[in-house]
């Protein structure tokens, strides 16, 4: 009897405050980004999905993960799809709009550029050239920023970008350094020069809605710290990403 009514007692004192994320939160998802999310074989997969499942484990969150076409991803929030997104990149110009959780992985931009041509090394090398990136994600917006004398050309998706590259409609394709990897390897193999280095770096989060779900990002947050202290997070990079 004391031994249940210790559990009793650690349970509750565990949970005090848990009542905003009793129920399963559902966080939207790209169906098709890897290596990072995909829906495939009727389940969520990939590296960002294994590291925020493991974190909701131990935080003892319950998630129920929905798959979206990628533009959609953030407006699952306000239509109601969804309670939170992921993977997001914390950028200055989506934190009026956005709360985050800690950053659980770290990309970034990259440049792609046809075989057998070596991967310029920074903006400012590509003065002359046609640049080639997605309307999606924040590398337009930076891009367009720190080198608004670039030829930029902002295309529909990463498929668009290669495409328009390895046909010779562009000189280079500026890309998530994962995500351009993964897709250049399946799309065009041999044909697009693969770097190996990012021009910025871009930290992933969870995202809710301003002012919202606070509780569960704070949960959230010590799952990520859990799984980064006990070794949970290096094995899943690991086994994604090889390293």
């Amino acid at each position: 009897m004391i031994g249940r009514v210790l559990v009793t007692v650690a349970l509750l004192s565990v949970c005090d405050g848990c009542q905003a994320v009793a129920d399963p939160v559902r966080i939207a998802y790209a169906d098709v980004f890897p290596p990072f999310t995909e829906f495939k074989d009727g389940k969520a997969e990939g590296l960002a999905v294994e590291i925020v499942r493991a974190a909701a484990v131990h935080a003892g969150i319950e998630v129920e993960f929905v798959a979206v076409p990628f533009e959609q991803v953030q407006r699952t929030l306000s239509d109601g799809r969804a309670e939170a997104v992921f993977p997001l990149t914390i950028t200055p110009e989506r934190l009026p709009l956005f709360d985050f959780s800690d950053p659980f992985l770290v990309t970034g931009g990259a440049f792609f550029v046809r075989a057998p041509n070596s991967t310029p090394l920074a903006l400012d090398s590509l003065a002359d050239g046609v640049v080639v990136t997605p309307r999606t994600g924040p590398l337009a917006a930076y891009i367009q920023k720190n080198a608004p004398e670039l030829k930029l050309v902002i295309t529909k998706d990463y498929e668009e970008s290669l495409s328009r590259l390895v046909r010779g409609e562009a000189d280079v394709a500026a890309l998530g350094f994962h995500v351009g990897i993964s897709i250049a390897r399946r799309l065009y193999p041999g044909q697009v020069t693969l770097p190996q280095n990012m021009f910025t770096e871009l930290p992933f989060a969870v995202a809710v809605a301003k002012g919202q779900r606070a509780q569960f990002l704070t949960q959230l947050n010590a799952g990520i710290a859990a799984i980064r202290a006990d070794g949970t997070w290096q094995r899943i990079n690991n086994e994604w990403t090889g390293k």
